[in-house]
């Protein structure tokens, strides 16, 4: 560890907002880089209604960097708290969907205005980008610092700032925050296990669920000797961002009962893959920290290579495979390093991340616009103006659309905010879901 002298970030204050799992994970990656340079960090993770992180989620979080302090809000309480930040924070990441960044960098420069003392503001990815990237990444152009995950990536946010005649150099190559830290096993297991990563909305339709769930339970019977595990996003005590399309973990259950070998579990991925043969998912990110650790991944094609199933990020990647070659050979690498390298794993990418925090702080931000738009990223003053007017902030910051996150199951009972809470106690959350 560097002396104290030579931290570079000694005596910044570096605070994150977060709402959801993947983006609180990733919030507080980038915070423990900064709190290693000697700054003093803090994790905001601020609740949304029907959607709170539930005990597991927030024991996974805390774990990945237990000495950066988080504290708890709602989301509704966000303007009030970022009202005491400028002047006193020296970088805020918005660990925020598309949506709620743009209401954020709304709210921000209603409460922050012109002060010239604000913090310098950073947003950055948990996951690949496969659907809707250039719109995810002009939702978020107002920040200081955009962390992006590939060449491609960047190349894609200058393309669409140049058509608009906006400034692309807040933008920065980081690779996936999630991969920093992840090292090459150095040790095959002794028996190597096969875990398939579930995503909570793809695929979306019941009978595709339902043939993955035969696939697996054949892909067991044709490997008896290693254990074939189904890793669920969330456990359904959980409430998250994503709503489960279907209980997969449940047919999986059911099917357990009379395949000895095939398994549920609930520990983190990373965890997971220290025993891992071979790891297998439809489009999750898992994937990419599998192959970074030089884990067999394989990409299900069996339902097709879609943009809606998000599978066809991995075209190039040589891993893509359908169950009848999975169960023919489950445990060789496949995978194109070269891909890999240009698509979320840069080794430099906390470097990279770090200078250009120094390099913000160093230049200055200086104040946010003192009007109630944003980037022209989000349509033309004209229209903004307009949208404020007749629509309010709501209205801009969704971008005009509904949101797809609409709020189901509004009520919920007594008995599953319970259940929610109790998450982590394996034996009472299988008497809870009836076992």
């Amino acid at each position: 560890m560097a002396p104290a002298d030579k931290k570079r970030l000694a005596g910044r204050h570096v605070a994150a907002v977060a709402c959801f799992d993947s983006f609180a994970k990733t919030a507080i990656t980038l915070l423990a880089a900064c709190r290693k340079e000697g700054a003093e960090t803090t994790l905001h993770l601020l609740e949304i209604p029907n959607r709170s992180l539930s005990r597991r989620q927030r024991l996974e979080i805390r774990r990945i960097d237990p000495r950066t302090r988080i504290e708890h809000g709602r989301w509704d309480g966000f303007r009030k708290l970022a009202a005491g930040m400028a002047g006193t924070l020296d970088v805020l990441y918005l660990g925020l969907d598309g949506q709620r960044s743009r209401d954020a960098l709304l709210q921000l420069k209603a409460v922050w205005g012109a002060t010239p003392e604000r913090p310098v503001l950073v947003s950055a990815y948990p996951g690949i980008l496969f659907r809707f990237a250039l719109e995810g990444m002009l939702d978020r152009s107002g920040v200081d610092l955009l962390c992006l995950n590939s060449q491609h990536d960047l190349e894609t946010y200058q393309r669409g700032c140049a058509a608009l005649g906006m400034d692309s150099s807040n933008a920065v190559l980081t690779g996936l925050p999630i991969l920093w830290r992840v090292e090459k096993r150095r040790k095959e297991p002794d028996v190597p296990t096969i875990v398939f990563f579930e995503q909570p909305s793809i695929p979306v339709h019941p009978l595709q669920r339902r043939f993955l769930c035969r696939q697996l339970k054949e892909l067991a019977q044709a490997h008896p000797r290693h254990p074939v595990i189904f890793k669920p996003r969330t456990s359904s005590l959980e409430r998250t961002l994503h709503r489960s399309h279907g209980e997969m973990s449940g047919v999986i259950d059911r099917m357990s009962r009379s395949v000895p070998n095939l398994q549920l579990s609930f520990k983190p991925a990373t965890r997971l893959l220290r025993h891992c043969g071979c790891a297998i998912t439809v489009s999750s990110t898992a994937a990419l920290e599998s192959m970074t650790m030089g884990v067999s991944t394989r990409i299900v094609s069996d339902l097709g290579v879609t943009e809606t199933l998000g599978n066809h990020f991995f075209a190039e990647s040589g891993c893509i495979a359908s169950f009848d070659e999975i169960v023919q050979d489950p445990f060789t690498p496949t995978h194109d390093k070269g891909w890999l390298m240009s698509n979320g794993l840069q080794p430099q990418g906390m470097e990279s991340f770090l200078s250009a925090i120094l390099t913000c702080l160093a230049r200055g931000v200086g104040p946010l616009q003192d009007d109630s738009t944003g980037p022209a990223a989000w349509g033309s003053m004209s229209w903004q103006s307009f949208a404020i007017r007749q629509g309010g902030r709501r209205m801009l910051s969704s971008g005009g659309a509904r949101s797809s996150q609409l709020k189901r199951h509004q009520t919920r009972s007594l008995f599953r905010r319970i259940r929610d809470g109790l998450v982590g106690f394996g034996w009472l959350s299988k008497v809870l879901r009836g076992r």
